[in-house]
C-alpha cells in the first residue's frame, strides 16, 4: 500500500432491518428527494466522492445533505482510510427498511403544512426516479419487455374488512421479507411503493345513508 493512501481499521456494524422513524424533523430529512437517492447508494459502504458520481454533482453540493442525514441517525461511518493526508470516511445506512410511528401520522391535526410537504417529497422522488430509468431505458414500457424491466404503475380501490385489511399488510411484508434476496451477482434494485389508506370515499357513502 503507497504512504498516499493507508486503510484505517473501523468498525463496520450491518445495518439493522429496520428503523423506526419517531420525530417529524428525521422524517422531513429522509423524504427529501435528493437524500433519498443518496440513502439508496449508501445501501453498501460508499463514499461522498462516489455519490457524487452517480448522482454527477460536485461532493461540496452533498456534504450539508450527509451531515443532516448523519446527525438524525439515518446514515453512519462505517470505514474510513488516509488519502493524501486527508481522511476519507465511508458512510452506510443504518437500516435496511424505515417505518413511521404512528404518532408522526397524527401531524396533518396540527401541522397540515409539514405532512403536505413531506408527502410531496415522497412523491417527486418516486417520480423523479421514474422519469430517470425511462429515459436511460433502465425500464421499459410495453408487454413484449420482460416482467422484471418494466413499469407497473396503478391505482385501484378494494372493498376489505379490517380484518382483511389487517391480514393483506402483513401478507405484504412477507412477500417482501421472502424476495429480498440480498446482495448477490444477479439481484437489482427494485423501488416498492405503497399507499393503503381507507379511502375518501367511506365517508361520504356514510353521509349519504343518513
Amino acid at each position: 500500500m503507497s504512504n498516499a493512501s493507508k486503510a484505517v481499521e473501523s468498525p463496520r456494524p450491518e445495518p439493522a432491518n429496520q428503523l423506526v422513524i419517531r420525530d417529524l424533523e428525521t422524517l422531513k430529512v429522509l423524504t427529501d428527494p435528493l437524500r433519498l437517492q443518496i440513502l439508496e447508494l449508501m445501501s453498501k459502504p460508499i463514499t461522498v466522492k462516489v455519490v457524487a458520481r452517480s448522482l454527477a454533482m460536485p461532493p461540496t453540493k452533498l456534504y450539508y445533505h450527509v451531515g443532516q442525514m448523519e446527525a438524525h441517525g439515518l446514515i453512519r461511518v462505517v470505514g474510513t482510510r488516509v488519502v493524501s493526508g486527508i481522511i476519507e470516511k465511508q458512510y452506510q445506512v443504518t437500516a435496511k427498511n424505515y417505518s413511521i410511528d404512528r404518532s408522526l401520522l397524527e401531524i396533518h391535526k396540527k401541522d397540515h403544512s409539514s405532512l403536505t410537504e413531506i408527502l410531496h417529497n415522497v412523491m417527486d422522488g418516486v417520480s423523479a426516479d421514474i422519469q430517470k430509468g425511462l429515459e436511460s431505458g433502465l425500464i421499459q414500457v410495453g408487454d413484449e419487455h420482460p416482467v422484471h424491466q418494466r413499469l407497473v404503475l396503478g391505482r385501484t380501490l378494494v372493498l376489505m374488512t379490517p380484518q382483511q385489511a389487517q391480514q393483506f399488510i402483513e401478507t405484504i411484508h412477507m412477500l417482501l421479507k421472502q424476495f429480498s434476496t440480498g446482495p448477490s451477482e444477479k439481484a437489482q434494485p427494485y423501488s416498492f411503493l405503497i399507499a393503503f389508506h381507507p379511502h375518501s370515499q367511506a365517508q361520504v357513502e356514510e353521509g349519504d345513508n343518513d
